[in-house]
């Protein structure tokens, strides 16, 4: 198979048909080789608008959810970002391809080129600051540590799920306050442990 080709198809039908307009961000997708972070046997699918399993347990995104959330956050060459459940290794490439200084967190032991990788618990973060803080998997609630390491304007990327319904969002950071904003619909692979507290009615 051609996965430079594939690669290349996969922008083209599936980044840029969905309004990822960002050059850099293309480029730097251009550059990562998905099928390198896939269970072997689904290499073949690694371009696919499907998610796949990874040797690490996480699954990988389709590329349209990633590109779309990555741009929403705006994650330009030189910021630091804490890629969080990163497992996966897909967004923490591409984010050092595209000239980040990335720092990645999970709880499985993960080794990723020209990134920065610790193993430790999702809801304590390094210590940062970081300009964007970029959540490797959909969660129903999140810890107030993800906002407390954001540097001043920083950007907290995250999808939020609500029984069937997913939303991407963005969250930015302003002196003591946080205020975020929904940009698209998404569902994406949950990351265990973030599920929302039951609530009762009478």
């Amino acid at each position: 198979m051609d996965f430079a080709a594939a690669r290349d198809t996969m922008i083209e039908s599936q980044v840029r048909t969905n309004d990822v307009s960002d050059l850099a961000l293309q480029s730097a997708m251009r550059k990562v080789a998905r099928e390198a972070f896939v269970i072997p046997e689904k290499r073949e699918f690694a371009y696919a608008e499907v998610e796949i399993p990874t040797p690490s347990g996480r699954l990988l995104w389709k590329p349209r959810d990633f590109a779309k959330l990555a741009q929403a956050g705006r994650v330009l060459a030189g910021e630091r970002v804490l890629v969080i459940g990163g497992g996966a290794g897909y967004s923490a490439a591409v984010f050092a391809a595209l000239g980040c200084a990335v720092t990645l967190v999970d709880e499985v032991p993960t080794d990723i080129a020209g990134v920065t990788c610790v193993t430790g618990k999702l809801t304590n973060p390094p210590a940062g600051p970081f300009d964007v803080v970029f959540v490797d998997g959909a969660v129903q609630t999140y810890p107030d540590s993800w906002t407390e390491v954001l540097s001043e304007g920083g950007r907290l990327c995250l999808v939020i799920h609500k029984g069937a319904v997913g939303v991407a969002n963005i969250l930015t950071k302003s002196g003591s306050t946080v205020a975020g904003r929904i940009v698209f619909d998404a569902f994406v692979p949950e990351l265990p442990g973030f599920a929302a507290e039951p609530v009762f009615t009478f």
